[in-house]
């Protein structure tokens, strides 16, 4: 299993400004798409959004792990964004979401999805807060190295 640091790029990294949850997605969606070199991001974004139909993947704490199993896609790509504001995304909790961490991954790796998400789980226990001080995308890939 690759490390966060490996799946993450600075070009992944975003700080958002979008005042809805479908457009916060649709801008992870483009930049990962953008930056991974995947084809169909239409695609990728609607299965986000049937992802998020079955529940909300806004679990509380200010976080979400918004993510899709994808056939076309050979690999994890991981994508984190930062919204200082805060968005309501239908979180469990009810509270705004301040660090989004997109994942895509292969429809037929379900162990190494559960690791990745796992991963990814660690890594926002571990530093939601400091997330939220950080200026850079090179800052926040660099926390990532150690998960």
């Amino acid at each position: 299993m690759k490390a966060l640091s490996r799946l993450l790029a600075p070009d992944r990294i975003l700080w958002l400004e979008q005042d809805t949850k479908d457009q916060c997605l649709r801008a992870m969606v483009d930049a990962l798409s953008r930056s991974a070199a995947l084809e169909g991001p239409d695609e990728i974004y609607q299965a986000i959004l049937e992802r998020e139909r079955l529940l909300s993947t806004g679990f509380g704490l200010g976080l979400a792990i918004p993510h899709a199993k994808l056939r076309g896609i050979r690999d994890f790509v991981v994508g984190l964004g930062i919204h200082v504001r805060g968005v309501s995304f239908d979180s469990l909790d009810e509270k705004p979401v301040h660090v989004l961490v997109m994942i895509l991954g292969p429809d037929s790796q379900q162990e190494n999805y559960l690791k990745v998400l796992s991963r990814v789980t660690a890594f926002l226990k571990d530093n939601r807060e400091r997330l939220l001080t950080l200026s850079t995308a090179q800052q926040v890939f660099e926390l990532a190295f150690d998960y």
